[in-house]
C-alpha cells in the first residue's frame, strides 16, 4: 500500500499515515504542530521551511515566497536575492514536501505517498503537482481530489453511524482554492456525483482586500503617492517589500477576527517623498464580512448550480461537511447555514481532515510494479500477485492471488494474524480465491506462506493482507472537465469539439474512436494532421478551452498517400491520477503512433491576452447589434453586461506590470475563457436555429430527389430509420448532433441519386459541358468524355459511374470540395 497522505495547500500543508487501520497525522518534531506553513524562505545560502519562515516576512518580506500553489502549472518563477537559479511553483512545492519529510518519526519510509488536489484542477494544475512530489524524491505519487479524501476521512473516522446511506456536500473554502462537492453512498460505497470550484478564490484573497481596499486608502490619506498599488504589486517596485509584510498583517488581522469583534493592523512605511509615516488601522468584523462578501456568494452560486443540476434539493441533503482553513471564519458558516438552509457540520478538523483522507486512500492503492521491485530482496524464490478491497463493509472479503512461477509440490496456507482464521495447508495451483472472514470494525491482517512437501517455508514477495472492516472506500475519481479532440467541420469551414471522457467520468477510463481523414495528405508533403486534445466544455469553441496535448503526422512521416475518408482509430486512456496516452494508428498506411501527454506549465502573455479582451469585446458588440435587430432585447442586455465586465478585465490587465507578483493575470485569463464560453452559450440559440433549418432544408431536397428519382424500397426503409432520430436530435438543441444528421440524410439522398441511371446520364452531362468548371488535364478528360458517351449509348452504367469518378478527380481542388482552411485534418 501507499501509507502516506499529504494535503499539499496553499497556507498550510500536513502529513498523515495509515497504520494497521487507523490513520495518524505527523507532527513537526520540534513545535508539534499538526500543520507546515507553505511558506519558503532563503537566507544565506540556506532553504528554511515552514513557521521560520513565516516570521522572516516581517523581518526580511523579499527572501520569502508563499501562495505559489496558485500558480501551480505555470511560467511563474521567483528569484531570491542570494539564490542563484529561478524557482518555479513545482520546485518549490518538492521543498515542503522534502520538509514533511522530517515529520516522519516512527522509522518508516516516505518514498510514495498520495497528494491531494484542488477537484477543480486541470490536467496541467495535476501534472505539475505529481512532478513536484517526483522532484522531492518519491518514486511513486497519486492525485486525490480534495473533496474526496475529506470524505473519506470524515466517514471513516467514527462518523459511520450517521450515515449508512444518503448524500451532502463538502464546502472546501481553504487559504487559495475553493472546492464543492456532492458525495453519496449508496450499498456501502462511496462516490463523488458532481463537483465545481475555482482555483483562485480563498483566504489569499481576503488578505489581499484588507491590504487593498482598507490599508492601502489610509496609506494613501497620510502620505504622497503617485501609484501605490501598482508599485507594490510589482516585484522591482518601491512598495513590494511592504505589500508582502502587508499580506502577512492581514492574515493575522483576518485569524484574529475570527474569535475577535476587530483587531489592528500597525506598521510605518515611508511615501514618495521619503517622509517616515506611522498608521495604525482599526479592522472591524462587520468591515471584513463586507469586504469578502462578494467572494462568499460566488461559492454559493457555485454549490447551487451543483444542486440544481442534480436537482436535489436542502432536504435531501444531510449535511454541508465544512473543510479548508477559511471555513474557520463564522460569517463563512452563517451563510453557508443561512443561504443553502443545511445543517453545516464542523466536526471534522479543517486543516488535517483532507492528509487523513488521502492516507486512508493510499491504503486502498497498490504500489506500482516497478516500485515493489525496488523494494523487494534479492532472494524472492515465487513471485505473487494479490487482489482484494482494503476496506470492505462486508463480513467477508474475497481473496484472489495468481503465482507467476514454478508450483508444483507446493502448499499454501492463510492465517489471520488473531488466530481466528486457517486455511490449512491446501495444495498450491496457479491462481488460489478464498473468501477471507473479517473481524467486524477492526483491521484484519492475514498472512499468506508457502510450503515445499517438507513444510519447508518458500520465500514470497506476499506482503500482509490487511483489511479494514467497516471502513468505506471511494469508487473512483470524477473527471473535473470534458475531455475531447478537436475536429474538422468542413461545411463551415472551421473546427468543433468532439467530447471523448464527459466531466464526472470515473476515473480511470478508456475509448477508442474512428474518425475520418477530412482531406488527402500525400506522401512526402508538408500537410499535417493533428489529433489536438483540449480541457473544457465539448460545447464551447476549441479556442476557449485549455489545451492538453497532440500528436502532429506530416506527409513527411506517411509511407504512401492518406486519402480523404480513410480511417483513424485513436485510442486514449486516462489514470486515476490523470495521466493521459493516446494511441493513433493510421488504417490506411498501417503506421501507429503514441505519446503521453504530461504538460506542466501554462503560458500567459499580458500584451497579447489584453489583446484577446478587446477581441473577444469586439465580437460581442457585433452580437449585441444583431439581437438589437431581431428585438431580442434580454439577450442583447446580457451581452452588453458581458462586454462591460471584459473590459474592466481589459483595463485591470493594462494597469498591471510585466513582473506583477501576483496572479491577477491568471484569474483575468480564466475570467476571459469562463465569458468566451458564455458568449459562446448565449449565442448558440441562433446557430441552433440556423442548422435546423439547414436540416429541414436538406429533408425537403430529400424528399423532391423521391419524387424525381424513384428509391428502391431499402432505400425508403434507410431513410425511414435516419429521420426517425429527427426528434431526439433536434431535442438536444446540440448543432454538432444535428449536422450529424444532416450528413446522413445528405449521404443518402447521394446514394439513392447514385444507383439511379437517368441521374448519372444527366450529371455526366453536366460534367462534359463544363457546368462545374474546367480540367486540370484536359486531354485525359476528353478521353474520359468520349468512353463516356460511349457507355451511355451501349447503356453500360457501371462503365458510366467509372468514368464520372475520374472526371471528378480532374476538377480543380475548390470544385472537389477539400478543405482548405487549415483544420486538423479529421472529421
Amino acid at each position: 500500500m501507499i501509507p502516506f497522505g499529504i494535503d499539499l495547500g496553499t497556507t498550510n500543508s500536513a502529513l498523515a499515515y495509515f497504520h494497521k487501520g487507523e490513520v495518524k497525522i505527523c507532527k513537526h518534531p520540534i513545535s508539534l504542530r499538526d500543520t507546515l506553513p507553505s511558506v519558503i524562505a532563503f537566507r544565506k545560502g540556506k532553504i528554511i521551511v515552514g513557521d521560520k519562515a513565516r516570521e522572516y516576512i516581517l523581518q526580511s518580506p523579499d527572501s520569502v515566497i508563499s501562495s505559489f500553489k496558485r500558480k501551480m502549472g505555470t511560467t511563474e518563477s521567483w528569484k531570491p536575492e542570494d539564490w542563484e537559479e529561478s524557482l518555479s511553483p513545482i520546485q518549490l512545492s518538492a521543498f515542503v514536501l522534502q520538509e514533511l519529510k522530517t515529520f516522519v518519526q516512527n522509522g518508516a519510509k516516505l518514498d510514495a505517498a498520495v497528494i491531494t488536489i484542488p477537484a477543480s484542477f486541470d490536467t496541467i494544475q495535476s501534472n505539475a503537482t505529481k512532478e513536484a512530489g517526483f522532484r522531492a524524491g518519491f518514486s511513486e505519487v497519486r492525485l486525490l481530489q480534495e473533496p474526496i479524501a475529506a470524505s473519506l476521512a470524515y466517514a471513516n473516522q467514527d462518523h459511520a453511524g450517521d450515515f449508512e446511506e444518503g448524500q451532502w456536500l463538502v464546502y472546501d473554502l481553504g487559504g487559495g482554492t475553493f472546492d464543492v462537492a456532492l458525495v453519496k453512498i449508496q450499498d456501502g460505497e462511496m462516490r463523488i456525483v458532481d463537483h465545481e470550484g475555482d482555483n483562485f478564490l480563498g483566504g489569499d484573497d481576503f488578505n489581499q482586500a484588507i491590504v487593498e481596499k482598507l490599508v492601502v486608502p489610509e496609506m494613501e490619506k497620510k502620505g504622497k503617492f503617485k501609484s501605490l498599488k501598482k508599485e507594490m504589486k510589482s516585484a522591482s517596485g518601491k512598495y513590494n517589500a511592504l505589500y508582502l509584510k502587508l499580506l502577512r498583517l492581514a492574515e493575522d488581522a483576518k485569524h484574529e477576527l475570527s474569535t475577535e469583534s476587530n483587531s489592528e493592523i500597525e506598521f510605518s512605511f515611508e511615501d514618495d517623498k521619503g517622509k517616515e509615516l506611522q498608521l495604525s488601522v482599526e479592522i472591524k468584523r462587520e468591515e471584513f464580512e463586507e469586504l469578502i462578501e462578494k467572494k462568499i456568494k460566488q461559492t454559493l452560486t457555485l454549490t447551487r448550480r451543483i444542486l440544481k443540476r442534480n436537482q436535489i434539493k436542502a432536504a435531501d441533503l444531510k449535511f454541508v461537511l465544512m473543510v479548508g482553513g477559511s471555513t474557520y471564519i463564522p460569517y463563512v458558516r452563517e451563510q453557508v447555514a443561512k443561504k443553502l438552509k443545511v445543517e453545516v457540520n464542523t466536526q471534522a478538523d479543517p486543516t488535517t481532515v483532507v492528509a487523513v483522507g488521502a492516507a486512508f486512500y493510499g491504503a486502498s492503492l497498490n504500489v506500482s510494479a516497478k516500485k515493489k521491485a525496488e523494494d523487494q530482496p534479492g532472494d524472492i524464490q515465487l513471485k505473487v500477485k494479490m487482489a482484494y478491497e482494503k476496506a470492505s463493509k462486508e463480513k467477508e472479503e474475497y481473496f484472489i492471488a495468481r503465482f507467476e512461477d514454478e508450483i508444483e509440490g507446493l502448499f499454501y496456507r492463510i492465517q489471520r494474524m488473531d488466530g481466528g482464521f486457517d486455511t490449512g495447508l491446501v495444495k498450491l495451483e496457479a491462481q488460489i480465491q478464498v473468501d477471507l472472514p473479517l473481524v467486524e470494525g477492526v483491521y484484519n491482517e492475514f498472512n499468506l506462506q508457502v510450503f515445499d512437501a517438507q513444510n519447508n517455508p518458500i520465500i514470497t514477495d506476499a506482503e500482509t493482507i490487511g483489511i479494514s472492516q467497516g471502513k468505506y472506500a471511494v469508487v473512483g475519481q470524477p473527471l473535473p472537465n470534458d475531455i475531447c479532440i478537436e475536429i474538422d467541420d468542413v461545411e463551415n469551414n472551421t473546427t468543433i469539439l468532439e467530447v471523448i471522457f464527459e466531466k464526472n467520468t470515473i476515473l480511470p477510463a478508456k475509448k477508442t474512436i474512428v474518425k475520418q481523414i477530412s482531406r488527402t495528405i500525400s506522401k512526402g508533403s508538408s500537410e499535417r494532421l493533428t489529433i489536438n486534445i483540449l480541457e473544457g466544455p465539448s460545447s464551447a469553441l476549441p479556442a476557449t478551452t485549455q489545451p492538453i496535448g497532440f500528436i502532429s503526422i506530416s506527409g513527411e512521416d506517411l509511407n504512401r498517400d492518406l486519402v480523404r475518408g480513410s480511417d483513424v482509430e485513436i485510442s486514449l486512456e486516462i489514470s486515476e491520477s490523470r495521466d493521459l496516452s493516446i494511441n493513433t494508428y493510421l488504417m490506411m498506411t498501417d503506421q501507429e503512433y503514441e505519446d503521453q501527454f504530461n504538460p506542466t506549465e501554462r503560458r500567459v502573455n499580458l500584451p497579447r491576452l489584453v489583446e484577446e479582451l478587446y477581441a473577444l469585446a469586439e465580437k460581442i458588440r457585433s452580437e449585441i447589434a444583431e439581437a438589437e435587430s431581431q428585438s431580442n432585447f434580454e439577450t442583447a442586455q446580457e451581452l452588453v453586461d458581458m462586454e462591460f465586465e471584459l473590459l474592466e478585465l481589459a483595463d485591470n490587465a493594462k494597469e498591471m506590470s510585466e513582473d506583477d507578483i501576483t496572479d491577477n493575470k491568471y484569474q483575468i485569463e480564466d475570467q476571459k475563457r469562463k465569458l468566451a464560453q458564455k458568449v459562446d452559450e448565449l449565442t448558440r440559440e441562433k446557430q441552433v436555429i440556423r442548422v435546423k433549418n439547414e436540416y429541414f432544408e436538406s429533408k425537403r431536397f430529400m424528399e423532391f430527389i423521391f419524387m424525381a428519382y424513384p428509391p428502391k424500397e431499402e432505400d425508403e426503409e434507410t431513410y425511414k430509420k435516419i429521420i426517425s432520430e429527427e426528434k431526439s436530435v433536434l431535442a438536444t438543441n446540440s448543432s454538432i448532433k444535428i449536422r450529424e444528421l444532416i450528413s446522413k440524410v445528405r449521404k443518402h439522398n447521394w446514394k439513392v441519386r447514385w444507383k439511379h441511371p437517368r441521374f448519372i446520364r444527366e450529371f455526366f452531362k453536366d460534367l462534359a459541358a463544363g457546368n462545374y468548371g474546367g480540367f486540370t488535364h484536359p486531354h485525359q478528360a476528353n478521353e474520359l468524355i468520349r468512353e463516356g458517351n460511349h457507355a451511355m449509348q451501349n447503356n453500360h452504367d457501371e462503365k458510366l459511374r467509372s468514368c464520372i469518378n475520374r472526371l471528378c478527380e480532374l476538377l480543380p481542388a475548390d470544385q472537389k470540395k477539400q478543405v482548405k482552411f487549415g483544420g486538423t485534418g479529421l472529421s
